[in-house]
């Protein structure tokens, strides 16, 4: 009820519907989840309600009851706005009319480190890719100057649509090296070098009687076969097995 006029010139006294509406509000997260989120109703900019959205409440609310009009007739703005969180950007999407929605997007960064190891002589340097997901974000080349250590820094720890993004290495060949990494991105990831030495092996046949007219020998490395020759009169009984590796990926001798 509103009451306007004077006595002299009449009073006129209006009464407006009190019109009632209900207001839905959702949470939506982009990354892991926080463990609570409050939000606040405001009416014409002033606040007349929260309330706090969790797992419990499935992350969504109504506020029920509201006013629909001022006591002029026009019709109430009613808005919404987060409490902020840590580790999170909010933006808030929708209406009165269709209810609102308030999503979350962790903006958490990790770090990766990475060491490389070398078996044998060190070579000059290594180029090392930090991937993404598989896809190459970004890379470095390590030398004995900076003791072939590196952090890469500031990453996102979620993609765009709320996955956690999967971190690896890999590292540009280097001729005459094998490569073997180890570990993960939360304990650092180890990518060990290994110089392939190269050996030869010579072996003669002998005989103690008449000669046979052949005899083939096998090459086991590591009780593996890996060649073999057949000895003859031809290649006067002998021959040299070459370009044999010879260190394992661990650094011992084969």
């Amino acid at each position: 009820t509103t009451i306007s006029g004077t006595a002299a010139t009449g009073f006129n006294i209006t009464n407006t519907i009190l019109e009632k509406r209900s207001i839905h509000v959702t949470k939506k997260w982009i990354g892991s989840e926080g463990t609570g989120a409050t939000i606040h109703l405001f009416a014409n900019g002033h606040e007349v309600d929260s309330v706090t959205l969790n797992a419990g409440n499935q992350w969504q609310h109504t506020f029920e009851g509201l006013k629909k009009k001022n006591t002029d007739g026009s019709e109430i703005q009613y808005t919404v706005k987060e409490d902020a969180i840590t580790n999170y950007d909010s933006s808030i999407t929708g209406d009165m009319e269709n209810g609102f929605t308030v999503t979350n997007t962790n903006t958490e960064k990790i770090s990766v480190p990475v060491k490389k190891v070398w078996v044998g002589k060190e070579a000059d340097s290594a180029t090392i890719k930090l991937l993404a997901d598989g896809t190459e974000k970004e890379s470095v080349t390590l030398t004995k100057d900076d003791n072939w250590e590196h952090t890469f820094s500031n990453l996102p720890k979620y993609a765009d649509d709320g996955h956690e993004i999967e971190y690896t290495v890999d590292e540009v060949h280097i001729d005459g090296y094998s490569t073997t990494i180890s570990g993960t991105a939360a304990t650092r990831f180890t990518i060990t070098n290994t110089i392939l030495e190269k050996r030869s092996i010579h072996v003669t046949k002998k005989w103690i009687g008449s000669e046979g007219t052949g005899a083939t020998i096998h090459l086991f490395a590591n009780g593996h076969e890996v060649d073999s020759v057949t000895l003859n009169a031809g290649n006067q009984w002998q021959h040299t097995f070459e370009g044999l590796k010879k260190k394992n990926t661990d650094g011992s001798e084969i």
